[in-house]
């Protein structure tokens, strides 16, 4: 490392309180609600030193081998994104904060190429940004990866869960329960459907369930099919189960598709189904 690089590196590392609470100070005007901080609030020293902690890494290139570099840079940008996207700070505003870094930065490389005396060259201070810039751009396309991977992984798991509140086993007595399905099903809510209904069923020591589909819209093959499997599911654990609530017009497209229902009971509702049962369900 030249003689200049490394003053350039001492400098900066010298100035990073100086250029942190510059970025502070402009978040003041941010429109941002997580970016926009006030004097003594908490989130205040958390973002000052993430600033810092982004900054040594990133100078880390005047210094160091890119591989060195290049891996503390990365492992910084999985953290920050993995913070940020469970603080459901919008990816965009990140961006900015991040454009609003480097610019700082570059500025106190040109006050270092005043201030130091050096016989500087244009050469020395493009190099210089560059590679700050190429430093920031590793951060940037790393964070960006990683927090569209942890949002990805936030929203499947809170589909899933929001299927297994959709597909509940009601207990209605001793051994007896129901299961109301609402809304499409598709392949990953079937095979919600399937783990959850006999995870319960075996929780809840059911004898009988009732599958009512008088919410389901559309019964096609797949999802017939997918409803055989549980059926079949449930009989191996000792659990009879029952259809009710098929709508006419999910019937006809059965029977178009040739979907055969006719070796699981069926009742027209699930008041009829439960009444076979000696179960009085008072409507109303």
């Amino acid at each position: 490392m030249s003689d200049c690089k490394q003053k350039l590196y001492i400098y900066l590392n010298e100035h990073i309180e100086f250029m942190a609470e510059e970025w502070i100070k402009t978040l003041s005007a941010s429109d941002s609600v997580f970016y926009k901080i006030e004097e003594g609030q908490p989130i205040r020293e958390e973002l000052i030193s993430s600033y810092q902690t982004l900054v040594k890494n990133v100078l880390h290139v005047f210094n160091s081998e890119e591989d060195v570099y290049r891996t503390s840079i990365a492992e910084w940008a999985v953290k920050v994104a993995k913070q940020r996207s469970q603080d459901l700070v919008p990816i965009l505003e990140s961006i900015e904060q991040l454009t609003c870094v480097k610019s700082i930065l570059f500025k106190y490389i040109q006050k270092f190429a005043e201030e130091s005396g050096e016989h500087l060259t244009v050469s020395n201070m493009f190099n210089w940004l560059r590679l700050a810039n190429y430093a920031f751009d590793i951060f940037t396309n790393i964070f960006i990866e990683y927090y569209d991977k942890f949002k990805h992984h936030q929203l499947s798991a809170q589909q899933e869960t929001i299927y297994e509140l959709s597909s509940p086993v009601i207990p209605i007595t001793k051994g007896i329960g129901v299961l109301p399905l609402i809304g499409d099903i598709d392949t990953q809510r079937a095979n919600i459907i399937m783990e959850t209904t006999l995870k319960q069923c075996n929780n809840n020591n059911m004898e009988k369930l009732f599958i009512d589909l008088s919410g389901v819209p559309i019964i096609d093959t797949m999802v017939a099919q997918q409803i055989f499997h549980v059926i079949h599911a449930l009989n191996l654990i000792g659990v009879s189960a029952y259809l009710s609530g098929l709508r006419p017009e999910v019937a006809q497209t059965a029977i178009q598709l040739g979907v055969d229902f006719s070796k699981i009971p069926i009742f027209n509702n699930l008041a009829s189904a439960l009444s076979r049962l000696g179960i009085t369900v008072n409507e109303g």
